[in-house]
């Protein structure tokens, strides 16, 4: 009894997480789009991209059918019904792009749920722990990779010095080693596994905390022949 239940309760934790990271990214992206002058269209694949992309090539690389957005086909919806307001209303522009700005910036929310969620998900199907590390940092990125690329700009991921593939990979071994070790409940785990890849994000982009410089950035004119 008490196994099928940590079972439900990791299920209903990973449900929760990926919905949360799917809408977070979701105006994460329909951010970048108004960065980018873009329209409703632009927007909502933008939206979608980053919100499904991640998704996408984990599953492709567990097998796992059907693929997220197909299983959870409303989410298509739901980005939509976010979507208009976001173009089409200044209020509600005004305060997304207010939070994003001045609070938590939401690319580093669906960062942070999106690689823990991958993590689990990669757990549930029976990958050794290393695999699914490496799975929850490839759901995480990879979207915001997607989206930069289809805008023509450099992405997060191969920015040098700034935590974002790092603090995936810290949050996700969080998450993984608490629950493998038994030292948290599933939920707690996952909890604290969004928390440190959020922290080292944040860190990252408000104060600079940075990974050091590879040595070809201090020696701009690379080695001599």
């Amino acid at each position: 009894m008490d196994s099928a239940f940590a079972s439900v309760n990791s299920q209903l934790v990973l449900q929760i997480v990926e919905a949360a990271a799917v809408v977070a990214s979701a105006i994460a992206g329909m951010i970048v789009a108004s960065n980018k002058g873009m329209d409703l269209v632009g927007a909502f694949a933008l939206a979608c991209l980053n919100a499904f992309g991640g998704g996408t090539v984990r599953d492709l690389l567990l097998d796992n059918r059907p693929f997220y957005w197909m299983a959870h086909w409303w989410f298509f919806l739901a980005i939509l019904g976010i979507c208009v307001p976001f173009v089409y209303s200044r209020q509600v522009f005004a305060i997304a792009t207010e939070v994003h700005r001045r609070s938590v910036k939401m690319d580093a929310i669906g960062l942070a749920l999106f690689t823990v969620a991958g993590t689990g998900i990669a757990l549930a199907r029976e990958a050794p722990p290393v695999v699914a590390i490496l799975m929850g940092v490839i759901a995480g990125t990879t979207g915001g990779v997607a989206r930069d690329v289809v805008v023509n700009e450099l992405p997060d991921l191969f920015r040098p010095g700034g935590l974002y593939a790092t603090a995936a990979l810290a949050g996700a071994v969080v998450f993984v080693v608490g629950i493998t070790t038994g030292l948290l409940v599933y939920t707690n785990a996952a909890i604290l596994g969004v928390a440190v890849i959020l922290g080292l994000r944040l860190l990252s982009i408000r104060l600079g905390v940075a990974m050091p410089p590879p040595q070809w950035a201090t020696h701009p004119k690379g080695p001599q022949r």
